[in-house]
């Protein structure tokens, strides 16, 4: 296990973090008061390469290795505080563009990446329903094939990016009663006759990060939009849980934003004639934020590290989406904590962590599945 980064990947690393700092982080405040998504923003990403990260440079992206990207979301988070453009931008590259990477045939790679790389596509995966999220293999959205076409019927909800997507990685069902062995996975366009998207869902946090339902109506979607076959679409979101966990790396970034301000306003806050940094208590606080951080990242590092070995990470992606979260979670009540008042005011960023935090132990498979999978890996029952 080698966590020494090369020159190219540190250089990368700190360039990322400037541009964050420079391009992104002003304007954050005005974008979640006014709850929009900004493509201004995106294209800036756009240009940067950031769009494309990890798509293969023969499709237009930059073909970073997880190791690398892990680093750049982490840097890209606390350069810029913006936990809802990382979400914007995870769910894109990571859950939408790198499964028809990894699986898709060359005619679909040609036809979607490129233009998924240069940004001028968005994309998300539609799995989660009314009552299908924790319970995936539960889904009711189903898919009839009719000549050369599939017909999909059903619904989704709390999809990150549906009000602005143009491509969805969608999983329906071509069989029920074989639940995790009827899952399927399509490549399905919103413009497609059948599909409808939803008002934006209005969340307490993330609000320039568009979350919405999805609605299939006899949605039209080709045959040469399946991605890997028939029943293979459990396959594929075990297949994508790589990506996707790395996609929690902006919350070390973010977390890390949240210990240097907590840090500096304990050294310049006084009560009872000094620094609060100089209370025992706040010290203590400071400490446990740190001690979560540092675990945090090892964390995202190594996943990320046995991911570009090729290793199984099947009970890693299970930890590190758990620990990460949940220690965000909790670095985030105590930076609120520290900053007191202030720290349920607007003019403050450290709040927005309270709500990111508490999402982020929900969204992907909430803390519980994740030890319940933990646990069921452990005893092999």
């Amino acid at each position: 296990m080698d966590f020494s980064f090369t020159e190219e990947q540190i250089m990368f690393r700190d360039s990322v973090e400037k541009f964050a700092q420079k391009e992104i982080a002003p304007g954050v405040d005005e974008r979640e008061r006014k709850a929009e998504f900004s493509y201004e923003v995106w294209k800036k990403m756009a240009d940067f390469g950031l769009a494309g990260l990890t798509i293969p440079a023969d499709y237009g992206g930059g073909g970073a290795d997880a190791l690398t990207t892990v680093l750049a979301m982490e840097a890209f988070a606390r350069g810029s505080r913006d936990m809802s453009i990382c979400v914007v931008w995870g769910s894109h590259l990571l859950l939408a563009a790198m499964p028809i990477a990894d699986l898709g045939t060359e005619e679909q790679k040609k036809k979607y990446l490129p233009k998924m790389a240069s940004g001028e596509w968005i994309g998300a995966m539609a799995l989660t329903e009314p009552d299908a999220g924790t319970d995936a293999t539960s889904l009711r959205t189903t898919a009839k094939k009719d000549g050369n076409h599939y017909l999909l019927n059903g619904n989704k909800t709390y999809i990150s990016n549906a009000p602005i997507a143009d491509v969805l990685t969608t999983f329906a069902s071509v069989d029920l009663a074989k639940r995790a062995q009827g899952l399927t996975l399509f490549i399905v366009e919103t413009d497609s006759p059948g599909l409808t998207l939803g008002k934006p869902l209005e969340k307490y946090e993330s609000h320039s990060s568009p979350t919405g339902e999805i609605f299939f109506e006899d949605c039209k979607v080709p045959v040469e939009n399946l991605l890997g076959g028939e029943g293979e679409g459990f396959h594929a979101m075990v297949h994508s849980l790589g990506w996707e966990r790395i996609a929690f790396a902006p919350f070390v970034g973010l977390m890390e934003a949240d210990l240097n301000s907590c840090i500096e306003y304990a050294k310049e806050r006084k009560q009872f004639g000094k620094p609060i940094g100089k209370f025992q208590l706040v010290q203590a606080m400071l400490s446990e934020i740190k001690m979560d951080l540092e675990a945090s990242r090892y964390l995202a590092y190594n996943l990320a590290w046995k991911k570009d070995q090729n290793e199984w990470i099947g009970m890693d992606a299970a930890i590190v989406k758990t620990f990460i979260t949940e220690a965000y979670e909790r670095s985030a009540q105590k930076a609120v904590q520290i900053f007191g008042g202030n720290g349920c005011m607007r003019e403050y960023p450290i709040g927005r962590s309270l709500w990111a935090g508490k999402m982020a132990t929900i969204g992907g498979g909430t803390s519980q599945i994740q030890r319940t999978i933990i646990g069921r890996m452990l005893t092999g029952l």
